[in-house]
C-alpha cells in the first residue's frame, strides 16, 4: 500500500458512514488541499457504488479542513446499471467542509475515442522544472526572499510537493519567476504521485485524478499572485482509464477579474489521451 493509499483511506463505521484520518501532508498552509479533500470523498463514493471509477465529479468548498479525524457520509441517490450517483458531505465534527455529488461508472479501459483532443507540446520530464517553493517566494517579496521568507514559503507546501511531484516547462517557470512581462495565465508540465524516495507511485491513476485536477498552483500566480486563492466550486469529468505513470497537465484561465478566476485542467496520460478534465471557480488570491 503506498502513502497516497493510506492517507486517502476510509473506513465504514455504520450505513452510508465512512471515517478517515486526513494527512497533514496534504497540507496547503494551515488547510488541506481540495484535490485531496475530493479523493478521500471519491474513495467513499467507491466504496457505496458498485462500479469502480468516478467519471462525473462536483464539489463545493464550504470551509477549509485541517488535518486529523474527518466522517464522510455517502448517500445514494440513484443506483443503475451503468451510472450510480452518490451525494458527499464531509464533516470535521459538527463542521461541514466540503459537499458535493459523483456519478460512479464503469469505463471500458481498451476504448478507443472516434475524436479527441491532443496533448499540448510539453517537454519529457528530464527537460522540465521540479516545483520549488523558492519560486513563491521570491514573488511573495519582490526580489530574493529573505531566509524567513523561503522558510515559510517551504513549509506551506514542502510536505505536498514531495508527495504530488510536479515539473513544468521553461515557459510556465519563467512567468512563475516573473520574467515574462506578458504572462499568460497557463501552466504546462507534469505531475505524478510520489513516494519518499522521489519516484513515481505504482498506484491506480484513476485514484490520483481528484487530486491531480487541484494539485498545481492557483493558475493566476504568474501574475505574481503568490497567496491562498480558495475554491469555491469545481466540477471534473473522468473520460478515459489513465495508464499508470506522469500525467501531462494544462492548467489555464479565461476570465480573471473582480476578485474571481476560472481555472480549467486537462490530464493526459503516458499514451497521450485525454483522461480528466476540471473547471473551478475561485477567489483572488488573498
Amino acid at each position: 500500500m503506498t502513502r497516497f493509499d493510506t492517507a486517502t483511506a476510509v473506513t465504514p463505521t455504520a450505513e452510508g458512514r465512512y471515517a478517515a484520518d486526513l494527512d497533514p501532508g496534504y497540507l496547503i498552509g494551515k488547510a488541506m488541499n481540495g484535490g485531496y479533500l475530493m479523493a478521500v470523498m471519491q474513495r467513499a463514493a467507491l466504496a457505496a457504488s458498485p462500479h469502480p471509477h468516478a467519471v462525473s465529479s462536483s464539489f463545493h468548498f464550504l470551509r477549509p479542513a485541517g488535518p486529523g479525524p474527518a466522517e464522510v457520509e455517502a448517500t445514494v441517490l440513484k443506483s443503475g446499471r451503468t451510472v450510480t450517483t452518490v451525494r458527499l458531505d464531509l464533516r470535521q465534527g459538527d463542521t461541514l467542509a466540503v459537499t458535493g455529488t459523483i456519478a460512479t461508472g464503469t469505463m471500458d479501459g481498451a476504448a478507443q475515442p472516434e475524436y479527441t483532443v491532443a496533448p499540448p507540446a510539453v517537454p519529457p520530464i528530464g527537460e522540465c522544472r521540479r516545483y520549488d517553493p523558492r519560486i513563491a517566494a521570491r514573488a511573495a517579496s519582490s526580489g530574493e526572499p529573505t531566509e524567513e521568507q523561503y522558510a515559510q514559503a517551504t513549509k506551506d507546501v514542502a510536505d505536498f510537493t514531495g508527495r504530488v511531484a510536479q515539473y513544468y516547462s521553461e515557459d510556465t517557470w519563467r512567468r512563475f519567476r516573473g520574467a515574462d512581462p506578458e504572462p499568460v495565465p497557463e501552466l504546462l508540465g507534469h505531475v505524478h504521485l510520489a513516494e519518499e524516495d522521489g519516484d513515481p507511485v505504482p498506484a491506480d491513476t484513476a485514484l490520483f485524478l481528484p487530486l491531480a485536477v487541484d494539485a498545481l498552483p492557483p493558475v493566476v500566480t504568474v501574475f505574481g499572485t503568490w497567496r491562498w486563492a480558495p475554491t469555491v466550486e469545481l466540477t471534473w469529468h473522468m473520460r478515459a482509464v489513465p495508464e499508470p505513470g506522469p500525467l501531462v497537465f494544462r492548467s489555464r484561465a479565461d476570465v480573471v477579474s473582480d476578485g474571481w478566476f476560472d481555472e480549467t485542467v486537462d490530464l493526459w496520460d503516458v499514451k497521450g489521451r485525454l483522461v480528466a478534465q476540471s473547471r473551478q471557480l475561485a477567489r483572488g488570491g488573498r
